[in-house]
């Protein structure tokens, strides 16, 4: 089953925190799509390292919505040019946007997991005296 399975549990966990991580590395200057996957490697320490699959669609959307601008380079050895993104001034709003809720959010999510949680009592039990 799959809810027991640890790699459906950080698939969930990138899946959420890929599109903000793209947003934060295309905040500090150009990339290409190998370069941010290898740089959320290193960002998060293996920890949410998503696919080209993942990447590629996220990169898509930003560009077509304005957020980001790609520019093709030089050749690879394939012959196919390398695209190197870059987030535009109107990229740098929903990134602010997307870091402010994550930060707002962490502690809380923090909390949840760490505590105890509320003890309900079921109905019919009495509580003791």
């Amino acid at each position: 089953m799959e809810l027991e399975n640890i790699e459906y549990w950080r698939s969930l966990t990138n899946i959420g925190l890929t599109k903000i991580f793209v947003l934060k590395i295309l905040s500090e200057g150009a990339n290409h799509g190998y370069g941010i996957l290898k740089w959320l490697e290193s960002l998060t320490h293996g920890c949410c390292t998503p696919m080209f699959g993942t990447i590629y669609p996220i990169l898509k959307n930003l560009t077509l919505g304005g957020y980001a601008k790609v520019k093709k380079d030089k050749p690879l050895k394939g012959g196919q040019k390398r695209r190197t993104y870059t987030l535009t001034s109107m990229g740098m709003k929903p990134f602010q946007i997307a870091l402010d809720a994550w930060k707002t959010t962490i502690p809380y999510i923090n909390r949840a997991i760490e505590s105890e949680g509320p003890r309900i009592r079921k109905k019919g039990v009495k509580k003791d005296a």
